[in-house]
């Protein structure tokens, strides 16, 4: 019982020691530009969403990264619609939902917002007037209940049977 108990910290403690492997040391930063929502191998492009559009120039090198650590290059094209990009797959097979990232040294600027249309401001003299609403008066009678005359339900026709095709068998 003793020896169990003296073993039990030392199981404990080689599982932590086993965990300290070294992280790989980034080289550089990379941007996330968006994400894969298609892939089309035979015609070897991809169409990724951008939440933000970047001014990234045509041609420009992109890298996806699957979740699952796999690499593809990709090549930016001059294609674009809304928030989404095109770029043909120069190296390897990415998937859908991979991320799309730039390696660059500095951030890549978002295109500029569009400016927000503002209302013009409404002058004194032109203030909007509220309709009034019509006066209810405060004594009326009570809705009485009254007792609903009893309805009976009207019988639904029934199908005629000999009209039906038979059964196949």
């Amino acid at each position: 019982m003793k020896l169990l108990l003296l073993l039990l910290p030392l199981c404990l403690l080689i599982p932590s020691c086993a965990s300290k492997k070294k992280k790989p040391v980034p080289t550089g930063q990379a941007t996330l530009i968006g994400m894969i929502e298609m892939v089309n191998p035979e015609q070897n492009y991809v169409l990724i969403r951008c939440e933000q559009m970047p001014e990234i120039s045509a041609g420009t090198e992109l890298t996806s990264v699957s979740a699952d650590g796999k690499k593809s290059k990709l090549a930016l094209s001059p294609e674009r619609k809304g928030h989404y990009l095109t770029a043909d797959i120069k190296e390897g097979q990415p998937t859908v939902s991979s991320l799309v990232l730039l390696a660059s040294r500095t951030a890549v600027p978002p295109a500029p917002a569009p400016t927000p249309v503002v209302a013009p401001p409404v002058s004194p003299s032109r203030s909007l007037v509220m309709p009034e609403l019509p006066l209810i008066p405060t004594n009326l009678p009570s809705p009485t209940s009254t007792p609903a005359a009893p309805t009976t339900p009207t019988p639904e026709p029934q199908p005629n049977l000999g009209d039906l095709e038979p059964v196949v068998k």
